[in-house]
């Protein structure tokens, strides 16, 4: 392995003579499969011998962060005397990144026992009832578990067990919400959370009876708040401006090309792997997140040579199966929050300004683009993964165009 990455005879003896070879060079290869580039495998590698030499190992043995991190600040003081050195100002750091993961790796890193969740068996429970009885999707459980645990993490600093828990409780802890800044459709989403942990709970005889219930949320009127997103020529004039062949740029440019012209939801397109996409046969398949199910779409061609040159430009060679990957080592799927992310700067950097400005908002303008296109509501829903046809009926609110054609016919002889 060190003979890789090192080409003089003294540097390769100074590694060979370091303490523990098998172990480092077993880290070496572990961290070259993740798709570590070679200079950070040799930083790495010089970084290990100091972890060795700083924590006097000859042989394995259980290490903990204090000793780590005392470690690390003999070491940058060492470095910061020497009059040549250029990098002490952040040696201490690197020695605890490299001491951290190596001997994370190796099963020998003796970290603090975490101070343990007043009520952790109650969200357990909720999580594999909303999994395996209600069939909620990851993203959905994972919402409502952290909805519910952050109000039982607030109610635990009042010292009362959960069947001491009263509706005014939930009262206060939403008002706290409010005070910091969510809006009425994110309290209503929080409510929904604990009311539905709560409705668990007296099932399971946790909490007083019909709490529940007592448990409100600020009003949401149906379709209160029409759709918007960019138009046609905007969504044209951004996707040109996404002319750069940097990595970022690539990444980005295929991520626009999906949500525009499929609508996909952020978890969706996390989700798709390789293996997903057919070349020959010009399809990919879609992981439905909410109606659930496997859809097969066609493969537009512009959309196909985006993607295949993100893949064969930008996209870092990993063993990790799905097609957006991130962009440092250790090499993994993007996730939703960081797609939307991504998406939502873009649309501002293009001066685009919508009440909502990430990868939902062009699921609208493909919502609309099919409706101007004739497309029926179900049509539409099935073609956006809707669960129901009044997710998708909202969208017949929004398409002014055909609206003024109606209002353009002159309606003289008939009054």
């Amino acid at each position: 392995m060190l003979e890789t990455l090192f080409n003089t005879e003294a540097t390769l003896r100074r590694h060979r003579d370091a303490p523990l070879l098998a172990e480092r060079e077993a880290f070496l290869r572990h961290r070259q499969m993740q798709g570590t580039s070679p200079a950070a495998l040799r930083a790495i590698s010089s970084a290990l011998i100091n972890v060795t030499i700083g924590l006097g190992l000859s042989e394995l043995r259980d290490i903990d962060m204090d000793e780590i991190e005392m470690c690390a600040r003999k070491w940058a003081m060492k470095r910061r005397a020497q009059h040549k050195a250029r990098t002490f100002a952040h040696c201490a750091k690197y020695f605890i990144f490299a001491a951290r993961r190596w001997f994370l790796f190796l099963g020998k890193l003796t970290l603090p026992d975490a101070s343990p969740f007043p009520f952790a068996t109650e969200i357990a429970a909720f999580e594999k009832y909303m999994t395996d009885e209600q069939g909620l999707t990851a993203l959905s459980v994972k919402m409502q578990c952290f909805r519910a645990s952050s109000f039982l993490k607030w109610y635990s600093q009042r010292h009362r067990p959960l069947n001491m828990v009263r509706f005014e409780d939930v009262d206060k802890y939403m008002a706290m919400k409010a005070m910091n800044g969510c809006g009425r459709i994110s309290i209503a989403g929080i409510a929904g959370g604990i009311r539905a942990f709560f409705r668990y709970a007296e099932r399971q005889k946790w909490c007083r009876a019909g709490l529940a219930e007592c448990i409100y949320a600020p009003r949401i009127y149906k379709q209160e708040g029409l759709p918007e997103g960019p138009t046609r020529e905007q969504l044209a004039e951004l996707f040109q401006s996404l002319s750069g062949k940097t990595v970022p740029t690539l990444r980005v440019k295929a991520l626009f090309a999906i949500f525009i012209v499929y609508g996909l939801r952020c978890g969706e397109v996390s989700r798709l792997l390789m293996d997903d996409f057919d070349w020959i046969g010009g399809t990919f398949l879609v992981y439905h997140s909410k109606r659930g199910g496997v859809v097969k779409y066609p493969l537009d061609h512009q959309v196909g040579e985006t993607i295949l040159e993100y893949i064969t430009k930008a996209r870092p060679k990993s063993s990790c199966p799905n097609l957006f990957l991130t962009l440092t080592p250790p090499y993994r799927e993007v996730e939703p929050t960081i797609i939307s992310h991504l998406i939502s700067k873009r649309l501002r950097r293009a001066g685009i300004r919508c009440r909502r400005t990430g990868p939902h908002s062009l699921r609208y303008s493909c919502a609309t683009r099919l409706l101007d296109a004739g497309m029926s509501i179900k049509e539409i829903g099935d073609y956006l993964g809707h669960h129901h046809s009044e997710s998708t009926a909202i969208y017949a609110k929004v398409n002014l165009r055909m609206l003024r054609q109606v209002a353009d016919i002159s309606l003289e002889g008939l009054l």
